[in-house]
C-alpha cells in the first residue's frame, strides 16, 4: 500500500487500542454505561474501517505491503489479528448492554490483549535497520502513541458528558488529564532516551538513524513540533482549565489535542515507513 495509507492505518489501530485502554481510567460505576458504549462504538467503527481496507488490499494473499508501519513479517497474521480485535470490540460493546460489570471487564481485557498483540506485531515486523534495539524502540513508541491518542479521545467525550451531567465528580476528567499530561511528557522524553540508546549501540543502528534523520529532517521537526510540542502545550492548558475548574474550556482543548496527537502519530508512522525512525 503506497503513500500515506499504511501510516494512517497504523495510527488508527493505535487509536482503537489506546481508546480502549483509556476507558479503564474511568470507573464503571461512576458514569452511565452509555458513555462506554459510545466510546466503544466509535472504536469498533474505526477498527472495522481498518479491517475493510486491509481486506480490500489483500493482506492475507500478500497483496499488501504494510510498509513496516503495521508489520512486514508475518503479514498473514495481520488480517486475522485485525478481525479478532474487531470481534473482541463487538463482544465488549454487546456486554455493555447485556452483561454485568464482571463480564464487561472480562471482554475489555480480552480486547485489550488482542489490541496490544497487534501493536507487538507491528513493532516486530518493522525494518531491521536499527538492529535488535529497533523492536524495543518501535514497541515503546507505538504504545506511547496509542496512549496519547486514546486519552485525547476519551477525554474529549468525557468532557462532553459533563455538559449533560454536570453533577459528575471533577476527579474523573481531572485524573484523565493528569495521565494525558504524563503520557505526553513520556513521549517527549522518548526521543532523547532513544537517541542515547542508539548512540551507545553505535555501528549500523546509529548510522541508519543518522541517515534517516538527515534525509527527513523536516518531517522530524514537524513530528516533534506538532505531535510532541503541540500536544504538550495543549495538555498543560487543559490542566490549567481544570484548576479553575472549567470543564467546558478543557473539552474544547481536547478537540485541539485530537488534531495534534493524530497528526503527530501519522507523521511518526510515516517516518517509520520511510526511514525506519521510530519517533
Amino acid at each position: 500500500m503506497p503513500g500515506i495509507a499504511a501510516p494512517v492505518l497504523a495510527a488508527l489501530t493505535q487509536f482503537a487500542v489506546g481508546g480502549l485502554w483509556a476507558q479503564t481510567l474511568v470507573p464503571l460505576p461512576a458514569i452511565g454505561r452509555g458513555f462506554f458504549a459510545t466510546c466503544s462504538l466509535v472504536l469498533l467503527a474505526v477498527q472495522v474501517t481498518v479491517l475493510w481496507v486491509l481486506g480490500a488490499a489483500g493482506v492475507a494473499s500478500g497483496g499488501l505491503s504494510p510498509n513496516h508501519a503495521l508489520g512486514a513479517s508475518g503479514t498473514a497474521l495481520l488480517l486475522p489479528g485485525a478481525a479478532a480485535f474487531a470481534a473482541a470490540l463487538l463482544a465488549h460493546l454487546l456486554s455493555l448492554s447485556l452483561a454485568g460489570h464482571r463480564s464487561v471487564r472480562l471482554t475489555r481485557t480480552i480486547a485489550l490483549l488482542i489490541g496490544v498483540g497487534l501493536l507487538v506485531l507491528g513493532a516486530w515486523g518493522g525494518t531491521s535497520g536499527l538492529g535488535p534495539l529497533g523492536f524495543a524502540l518501535r514497541l515503546v513508541n507505538g504504545v506511547l502513541g496509542a496512549g496519547i491518542l486514546g486519552l485525547a479521545f476519551v477525554g474529549m467525550l468525557l468532557g462532553h458528558r459533563y455538559l449533560n451531567e454536570p453533577h459528575l465528580p471533577l476527579r474523573l476528567i481531572d485524573r484523565l488529564s493528569r495521565v494525558f499530561l504524563w503520557t505526553v511528557l513520556a513521549l517527549a522524553c522518548y526521543p532523547v532516551v532513544a537517541a542515547g540508546l542508539l548512540w551507545l549501540e553505535g555501528g549500523v543502528a546509529l548510522q541508519s538513524a543518522l541517515v534517516g534523520l538527515k534525509e527527513h529532517l523536516l518531517l522530524v521537526i514537524l513530528r516533534l513540533g506538532v505531535g510532541v510540542g503541540g500536544s504538550l502545550t495543549v495538555a498543560l492548558i487543559i490542566r490549567d482549565c481544570l484548576r479553575l475548574p472549567n470543564v467546558q474550556a478543557a473539552t474544547g482543548f481536547y478537540y485541539v489535542a485530537m488534531l495534534t496527537v493524530f497528526l503527530g502519530e501519522v507523521l511518526g508512522r510515516f517516518l517509520l515507513t520511510l526511514a525506519s525512525l521510530p519517533l
